[in-house]
C-alpha cells in the first residue's frame, strides 16, 4: 500500500480513536452530559486548521469559554499539559461581554450567544450546545441523540471564518450543513 494511503488510514483511525475512546468510557461510566460535552470541546481543536494569521504572536492554541459556560474546572483539567499541532493549549474564561480576540476555539453558552455576531468572520471555531446554534452562525453544535452526545457542523460558517475542518471529523458528525466537505 502506498505510504500516503497508509498515513491517511492511520490518521482516520487516530481521529476515530481520539473521539470514541474517551467518549465510550464516559458513556460506560455514565458520566454526566456536561462531562462528555467538555471532553468533546477539548478535542475539537485537534481537527481544525487555522489560517497562519490566527497564530501570529500567539504561541498557544487558546480555548475560550464564555461567561455562562457549564463546565466549571473540567476544561482546565482536561487540557492540562495538552498540545495541539505542536502548540500548548491555554484555557481562558471570558468575563461578561469580554472580547474573544485571540481565541482559537470559543465555547458559546446559550446565555452568551450574542458573541456569535462579534466573531462571524474571525478565525475562531465556535462550539455550542443549543438547538439553533448552527443557523445562528455557530460552527459546531453539540446535541444529545438517543442519550448520546453527538455533534453537527456548519461547514459554510467554518469556511467564512477561514477554518479547515478535517474530513474525518466531518464524517463523524451527525450532520454537516452548508455544503459538501
Amino acid at each position: 500500500m502506498h505510504s500516503f494511503w497508509k498515513r491517511r488510514l492511520l490518521h482516520a483511525g487516530a481521529i476515530a480513536a481520539v473521539l470514541s475512546v474517551g467518549l465510550a468510557s464516559a458513556q460506560a461510566q455514565r458520566l454526566p452530559e456536561t462531562s462528555v460535552k467538555a471532553a468533546f470541546v477539548t478535542r475539537f481543536a485537534e481537527f481544525v486548521e487555522w489560517p497562519a494569521a490566527a497564530h501570529v504572536n500567539q504561541p498557544a492554541v487558546v480555548l475560550c469559554l464564555t461567561a455562562a459556560h457549564p463546565f466549571g474546572p473540567l476544561v482546565q483539567q482536561l487540557t492540562k499539559d495538552a498540545v495541539v499541532r505542536g502548540r500548548p493549549v491555554a484555557v481562558r474564561e471570558l468575563k461578561q461581554r469580554a472580547s474573544p480576540r485571540g481565541c482559537h476555539l470559543l465555547f458559546v453558552a446559550p446565555a452568551d450567544r450574542e458573541v456569535l455576531v462579534q466573531v462571524e468572520r474571525e478565525p475562531i471555531l465556535t462550539v455550542g450546545d443549543q438547538p439553533d446554534f448552527c443557523p445562528l452562525g455557530g460552527i459546531v453544535n453539540l446535541l444529545v441523540v438517543e442519550g448520546r452526545v453527538r455533534f453537527e457542523i456548519n461547514l459554510a460558517h467554518a469556511r467564512k471564518a477561514g477554518l479547515k475542518i478535517d474530513p474525518q471529523l466531518l464524517r463523524l458528525a451527525a450532520a454537516v450543513h452548508g455544503g459538501a466537505p
